[in-house]
């Protein structure tokens, strides 16, 4: 049989072309997987007025749930900070360290930042880590300083609540995070553990910020769930809102109200009350219904 040349360049090509499929066929699955994510699955947690007529209801004033906090779960983990609702320099928040070490955050953030690091290091094998969790107004003034681009203006920063956190893993920090598994985990499952990603893709004409990977931010149940499943801002979530109105998302029922008194059912399992720094305030009730 007489081998020609032709055919040597052909099989070279086949071969090439077959190693490269292999070679690239976890990324094409990944890039495929993204497109899906980000523009063709259809959200699965839904938003849906409840009649609070068929509830039975009471009035609460905000002195009473101010002088029983936890009997009303009182935590600031609805608080949003942007361009247009700043905090002061004078403002204060409730700021703890991490369990033993010199990590300060949101008292808020607690437990579910230890539940959302455990999930990482016992999917990934390696563990998450803080860079930069609360920030004073002169931290942020220095910051903002420097890097007016990516810094937000003091006052303007979520930071200073501590309920926001840069995250980072070994080797992977900034943009480059998403390009980690660590990073790849908390882009997709974050809203699992009560965080979002606060500055999303596609979404800066909201934010006013670049898509930050790396940059989570907590607002507990069923708040994650529901921004992340249907990609929307934190924005977006307030403006979804009548006020006063209760809403069902999943077996939760949330309202967003201006007060100064509050309609919360007669009984119920659980309830987290939280300001939003817009002057209202988010109740979020389980096993009321």
């Amino acid at each position: 049989m007489n081998w020609s040349f032709r055919n040597t360049i052909f099989l070279s090509i086949i071969l090439v072309l077959g190693g490269s499929a292999i070679f690239f066929q976890a990324p094409i699955r990944e890039a495929a997987g993204n497109f899906y994510d980000r523009h063709l699955r259809k959200p699965s947690i839904g938003m849906e007025a409840v009649d609070v007529d068929s509830l039975s209801m009471k009035k609460v004033s905000i002195e009473e749930i101010l002088a029983s906090p936890e009997q009303y779960g009182l935590n600031e983990s609805m608080l949003i900070v942007n361009k247009d609702y700043k905090v002061s320099r004078e403002e204060s928040f409730d700021i703890v360290y991490y369990k033993d070490t010199d990590v300060p955050m949101n008292r808020a953030i607690v437990s579910d930042y230890a539940r959302l690091s455990a999930a990482v290091l016992d999917a990934c094998g390696e563990k998450m880590f803080v860079m930069s969790s609360v920030r004073t107004y002169d931290e942020q003034s220095v910051l903002y300083d420097e890097d007016p681009v990516v810094a937000a203006p003091p006052g303007e920063s979520e930071h200073h609540t501590g309920l926001a956190l840069d995250v980072y893993a070994y080797q992977f920090a900034g943009p480059g995070f998403l390009d980690s598994p660590v990073g790849k985990f908390v882009n997709k499952y974050c809203g699992d553990y009560g965080f979002i990603i606060r500055y999303p893709e596609g979404k800066e004409a909201v934010t006013n910020f670049s898509y930050e990977p790396w940059h989570i931010r907590y607002v507990g149940f069923p708040h994650s769930q529901y921004i992340s499943d249907h990609r929307i801002t934190l924005e977006e979530y307030f403006d979804r809102f009548e006020k006063d109105q209760y809403y069902q998302i999943d077996s939760y029922l949330v309202s967003r109200q201006d007060g100064p008194e509050y309609w919360i059912p007669e009984t119920y399992e659980a309830i987290s009350v939280s300001p939003d720094n817009t002057g209202a305030y988010f109740i979020t009730i389980s096993g009321a219904l």
